[in-house]
């Protein structure tokens, strides 16, 4: 398994232990905020586990947004916190897409 999901190292170019050691200390870091907003989605929208990661990476990858980023605008929005780490501008952006994909009726795509 790669240090981040759908990324391979190239094999003439070896990841250095310390700049592994580093990249999984990020993605450990990040996970909570990510692994919640996931579960909030689910709730509200009855989705799958997958449907609700890919709509927090379509959100991500359409706005330019971190991933993390998207996760914890949608965590501190559904627990009624304030996203004081997150830029307002990025916040409100963010915040227009999970409203605009909690209202839609149809079903995220999942890559296959």
């Amino acid at each position: 398994m790669s240090v981040r999901q759908g990324w391979e190292p190239r094999p003439d170019q070896p990841v250095a232990p310390a700049d592994e050691v580093e990249q999984l200390r990020r993605a450990l870091a990040t996970q909570p905020a990510i692994e919640q907003a996931k579960g909030m989605l689910m709730l509200v929208r009855q989705w799958t586990p997958d449907e609700a990661f890919a709509a927090l990476r379509a959100i991500s990858q359409h706005n330019n947004v971190k991933l993390h980023d998207v996760a914890t605008v949608v965590v501190a929005v559904g627990s009624e916190g304030a996203s004081g780490s997150i830029d307002g501008v990025i916040g409100a952006v963010v915040l227009a897409e999970v409203r605009r994909l909690v209202q839609d009726r149809t079903r995220i795509r999942t890559p296959r």
